[in-house]
């Protein structure tokens, strides 16, 4: 059986409109909005780690 290595990360505060766009956005691919969120946070880590390697591209 695969060991499951997933840990917490400290909570983000979004607000009201993002929250219900997250939400609505789960609901919709039948997923729970943590999923979202990982999916959100490697697909930006991937697209900025590879071209820029320590330059913000939001700043």
């Amino acid at each position: 059986m695969a060991e499951d290595k997933t840990t917490t990360l400290p909570p983000a505060r979004v607000d009201a409109e993002l929250k219900n766009r997250l939400v609505a956005y789960a609901e919709s691919q039948e997923r729970p909005v943590s999923w979202v969120i990982r999916k959100a946070i490697k697909e930006y880590l991937d697209r900025h780690e590879e071209g820029s390697l320590g330059k913000d591209p939001d700043r």
